[in-house]
């Protein structure tokens, strides 16, 4: 009797596949992603498995119509203990039976977050493989027909030197660990691509199309760095510490994989130069692909459109919640770079820290299957300070494991690069790439002073601000922005600088950013703010440029002013902000001021962390008689680090335990893991804002869509994180709810809930619109 994998509209089953090519299909493309780090013979098994409980009655009916619900990927796990025995066949099983709902945990009942609840969990492995199956003996007879590897060939032991000398046994129960998610990526991806060849062959077509080498996309950034370096401004200090900085990292590129610093200085044009690092690296160890990464989605967007000009949409996949397909010229490359999306299959990838990082703890098979390509790749993870300190230690030793067992290559890349030399857990100690930095402080250090001036009252800190043609503010929260901007706001209009009645404040020079603004709105704000900073030609006197935002501008955003005030806080986030000021060198030198925010003589909180950092910056600035300088850097990321819990859920400690190879690998938490390492743990919800006429367009769409989840990556430009205990507080003439999204109505005849200056209006201060009768 024939089985199947798949059918189709077709009563006619020749047409529908059969559940032996699937099986031999998937395992070749998983022994394929598998080869890649030794492990062909595991990732075959896996693929030959995972469906043969597919081969039942059961299934047979489901694939009929039937609407009864079959476990068909147990049986495969049940086979593989059977075959390979406790040990190995336990390693294999968690992704058999996790190829679809995610990998389960061997034992335990997975916990709630901490800010979440959790409503439902995947059934532990060893209840999944004490169950009975119908038919497994059938099974396991037609699977032993496929060619299945044999014990020999699956073997998991790992080359012994490859492990750190200081901890080899933590690291050795740790390199399993991250084995079984590359395993499972392997699987997941390939029985995803032979799924979608067969289900929509011109979808899988759009995959094969050609896309630019390594050497060509290395020759272009060659170019394009030789036409900047050689640009008028040559002679200028920080153009040639710029050209010194490049050099540096090409010279440097000749050396064999392993884990990397870039120490630049803000304004040093690292992102260019640790990409032309990457690409000559990469081209040097045979690497597949390039993995530019950054904490915030306003570096990503810039950076991608930096990439995309110089390489071509076709070479850079851009990969990250705000991201617009529909920016793309023709229909095949919107399909084509969603495709992408799904498992990074390209040869420069431009994303988030939690895509990259969570994808390494997560359980599910979406944001696991992108996983494999990782493998023999180089990672640029910019702006380095900002790896989450509770989940620091499952991060390093996850990226050191990338460099000793998976032939990857990872460069942290910032101007305030974190001591954490006592930190690595398996004892690496990263090469840092640029060598001469002589020139530095002419070029760098010298564009800015810092003057720390304590408590600054709100109205003397606005006189201060407005006091500038062009000045940035920035501060720690999104509550404080909105009260000074009022401030600034009133002040510029009782001066006259503003008219009363301007409902648009930053035609005349006045700007707020924060995260109430949509990203398609601050992308906006931010090029017409760079277009105000332009450099006047001699004589001709400066826009009027005052800006007021949260922290969102601090790191990867390319603005120069000629004065920046920076509220009290961590101080790599205050040397962040100083890369605003004198970027470019053209003043002798400018002054960050640091200041405590004061209202009626009261210092303004920041949030549980935040505020913590700004109390550990303010000590080291006090011990440092007011110097900021590279060693009050070093002894505030000391303090920092030692003030933290940098495994604060337990997830290295657990992973590094030699209980789970003890267990035979029955101990595994998979779905714990992927709940408790998650780097943005508040309980937020989109709110999609219709504020343009795009997303106008939109809006119409998801009021007639009949899945509006469909529309989700479309309508991530427009929308605003928002708390979810916030949201309650909105009436309901003020939002709509259309899962998995609130649909913020703008106005509602009488109501204006968006302004075009400050984004999101907060229930109470809403706008009323005068009723003419």
């Amino acid at each position: 009797m024939e089985y199947y994998a798949h059918s189709n509209d077709s009563d006619n089953r020749a047409t529908w596949q059969t559940l032996q090519d699937h099986l031999v299909n998937v395992s070749e493309l998983a022994a394929g992603f598998a080869a890649e780090f030794g492990q062909e013979d595991a990732g075959r098994a896996l693929g030959l498995l995972h469906d043969v409980g597919k081969r039942c009655p059961a299934f047979l009916r489901r694939l009929e119509g039937s609407a009864e619900h079959v476990d068909h990927s147990t049986a495969g796990a049940k086979i593989a203990v059977a075959r390979y025995g406790d040990t190995a066949g336990s390693f294999l099983s968690y992704s058999l039976c996790g190829h679809h709902g995610g990998m389960p945990n061997g034992i335990k009942r997975t916990q709630a977050s901490r800010k979440g609840s959790l409503s439902h969990s995947l059934t532990p492995l060893r209840d999944r493989l004490a169950k009975s199956v119908d038919g497994v003996d059938d099974m396991a007879e037609f699977a032993s027909t496929l060619s299945l590897p044999s014990v020999q060939q699956v073997d998991f032991v790992r080359d012994k030197s490859k492990y750190s000398a200081k901890v080899p046994g933590a690291h050795m129960v740790f390199s399993f660990y991250l084995l079984e998610k590359f395993l499972y990526s392997s699987l997941v991806d390939a029985d995803y691509l032979d799924t979608e060849k067969y289900a929509t062959p011109e979808q899988a077509m759009l995959r094969e199309r050609p896309r630019p080498t390594l050497a060509s996309l290395n020759a272009a950034l060659r170019d394009r760095m030789e036409s900047l370096m050689n640009g008028a401004a040559k002679e200028r200090a920080v153009n040639i510490a710029r050209r010194s900085i490049y050099e540096d990292c090409l010279d440097s590129a000749g050396q064999s994989t392993g884990l990397f610093t870039l120490t630049v200085p803000t304004g040093g044009g690292k992102t260019l130069s640790s990409l032309a690092f990457a690409l000559k690296h990469a081209l040097a160890n045979g690497q597949k692909r390039i993995i530019y990464v950054a904490p915030f989605t306003t570096i990503i967007e810039q950076t991608a459109r930096v990439f995309k000009e110089i390489f071509g949409e076709n070479a850079v996949l851009e990969h990250h919640s705000n991201y617009a397909f529909d920016d793309l010229s023709d229909d095949d490359s919107k399909l084509a770079c969603r495709l992408a999306v799904q498992n990074w299959d390209a040869p420069i990838v431009v994303t988030t820290n939690v895509q990259l990082l969570e994808s390494l703890y997560a359980n599910r098979p979406g944001k696991s299957r992108k996983l494999h390509n990782i493998v023999n790749s180089v990672i640029v993870l910019d702006e380095a300070q900002t790896l989450p300190d509770e989940l620091l230690l499952p991060t390093l030793a996850a990226l050191e494991e990338l460099a000793w067992g998976y032939s990857t290559s990872v460069v942290l890349c910032t101007a305030t690069q974190p001591t954490l030399n006592d930190h690595w857990p398996f004892g690496s100690n990263p090469k840092e790439i640029v060598k001469r930095t002589e020139g530095f402080d002419e070029a760098f250090k010298n564009r800015v002073d810092f003057e720390v001036l304590g408590d600054v009252e709100e109205e003397d800190l606005v006189s201060r601000i407005i006091d500038h043609d062009q000045a940035l503010c920035i501060v720690g929260t999104k509550k404080e922005a909105r009260s000074l901007y009022d401030a600034v706001l009133q002040r510029e209009r009782e001066a006259g600088v503003v008219a009363s009645e301007n409902e648009r404040p930053f035609d005349s020079g006045i700007f707020h950013l924060s995260a109430f603004m949509t990203p398609e709105h601050r992308t906006e704000m931010l090029d017409a703010i760079r277009t105000r900073l332009d450099p006047s030609p001699e004589g001709v006197p400066l826009q009027r440029c005052i800006v007021i935002s949260t922290q969102l501008v601090e790191a990867g955003v390319d603005l120069d002013f000629p004065v920046v005030f920076r509220e009290m806080a961590g101080l790599d986030s205050v040397m962040q902000a100083a890369g605003r000021c004198n970027r470019e060198g053209r003043l002798p030198c400018a002054t960050v001021h640091v200041f405590d925010y004061c209202i009626d003589s009261k210092r303004q909180k920041t949030l549980g962390w935040l505020e913590k950092m700004k109390d550990i910056g303010r000590a080291v600035l006090e011990q440092n008689e007011g110097v900021l300088d590279d060693d009050a850097v070093a002894r505030f990321f000391a303090r920092r680090y030692q003030a933290e819990r940098l495994d604060a859920k337990g997830i290295f400690k657990e992973l590094s335990s030699l209980d789970i190879v003890q267990s035979q690998f029955k101990c595994f938490s998979f779905e714990q893991y992927a709940i408790d390492y998650q780097l943005i743990e508040d309980d937020a919800v989109a709110v999609f804002v219709p504020r343009s006429q795009e997303g106008r367009k939109l809006r119409d769409q998801l009021l007639a869509a009949d899945v509006p989840a469909k529309l989700a990556n479309r309508l991530q430009r427009h929308c605003v994180s928002v708390p979810r205990w916030l949201i309650d507080r909105f009436d309901d003439d003020a939002i709509d709810f259309l899962e998995p999204f609130y649909l913020l109505k703008i106005d509602d005849g009488c109501r204006s809930f968006y302004r075009e200056d400050v984004g999101l209006l907060l229930p109470g201060e809403e706008e009323w619109k005068d009723l003419i009768t």
